[in-house]
């Protein structure tokens, strides 16, 4: 008995120093591969997120973050061809409120906007599967980071990661059209939808930072039919209120931007089309250009590689169409 118990104990012992051995060399391999920049200090999931890092340093008027809604509904580039300033959209696919903070912090080491407009939606993630996947894929990566950074070994060698500037500058083109046919007004309540305290700390966050460096922070939700309700706006009103913060929900103002359920969105109502992101980059680009009193670049030298890029995003569209 006593020397299978001692079989056992050499077993386990074996297993624990090999799991040892192999967390010490996945920690070596993650501080061989680190960010030696604030790219992947953002640690964002999306390709397309990671470019605005190739946007010349200070050149930024608008930071936008959200989610796959507000990247679907914002175009940097229309707002530029119509009302002259510049911005990016950081949102990427199950964005959360906390990745948006930490996204914002590294951003600002390279970026000084004038606003930051903060797509409200993703306050509203419950606990279930899309906050508990994000969260343990994150916690994972922060314990070994060799997973998320092993691209980096090229760095080593003198390569790194270039990457050609975003003619998009972030924003998802898509002309599909999926009518939706349901009730296109939520219905008005006084009940008040309860966010998560992890969220709203990230907002927190995201404040306490646009305060700090005076940037002039707005919320903003865009149209959408499939989650977003009153409950939701009266939470968000709240929150504003509280802050003395701008806050624009365009499901209220769907007449204004002549928007139709029918032929703007691209899934029945959860996320707009090009067509839709047209009407609301304009209305919204307008407002942030009258409220904010924001800079027309389009005649400034400095920023000469927009038409460049902006030539870019046309040609893009045009392919896309055929």
């Amino acid at each position: 008995m006593n020397g299978q118990r001692t079989c056992y104990l050499r077993r386990f012992a074996k297993i624990l120093v090999f799991l040892l051995i192999l967390i010490g060399l996945l920690q070596g391999a993650s501080w061989l591969v680190r960010p030696r920049d604030t790219v992947a200090q953002a640690r964002t999931r999306s390709e397309e997120s990671l470019r605005v890092f190739e946007e010349p340093e200070q050149s930024l008027d608008v930071l936008f973050f959200g989610h796959s809604g507000l990247y679907s509904a914002i175009s940097p580039m229309e707002l530029y061809k119509e009302y002259g300033f510049t911005s990016y959209d950081c949102s990427q696919p199950l964005q959360l409120p906390w990745e948006s903070a930490r996204w914002l912090k590294a951003l600002l080491k390279v970026q000084s906007p004038e606003v930051v407009v903060f797509e409200v939606d993703h306050l509203f993630y419950d606990g279930k599967t899309t906050v508990a996947k994000n969260s343990a894929q994150n916690m994972f990566y922060d314990l070994f980071p060799v997973f998320r950074n092993h691209a980096n070994w090229k760095s080593w060698f003198g390569g790194g990661q270039k990457r050609a500037r975003s003619v998009t500058k972030g924003y998802y083109y898509s002309t599909k059209v999926k009518p939706y046919k349901g009730n296109k007004k939520p219905e008005k309540t006084d009940r008040v939808y309860k966010s998560g305290k992890k969220h709203m700390r990230a907002l927190e966050e995201v404040y306490s930072m646009c305060e700090k460096r005076g940037i002039r922070l707005m919320l903003l939700e865009v149209p959408s039919v499939v989650v977003w309700d009153y409950s939701r706006y009266n939470a968000v009103r709240a929150y504003a209120e509280k802050r003395g913060l701008d806050f624009v929900d365009l499901n209220q103002r769907l007449d204004e931007l002549d928007f139709d359920w029918k032929t703007d969105t691209r899934d029945k109502g959860d996320h707009l089309n090009y067509s839709g992101a047209r009407k609301v980059s304009g209305y919204v680009g307008k407002y942030l250009r009258d409220r904010y009193s924001l800079a027309d670049r389009r005649e400034d030298p400095a920023y000469g590689f927009w038409k460049e890029d902006l030539a870019g995003y046309e040609k893009k569209l045009e392919g896309e169409k055929k």
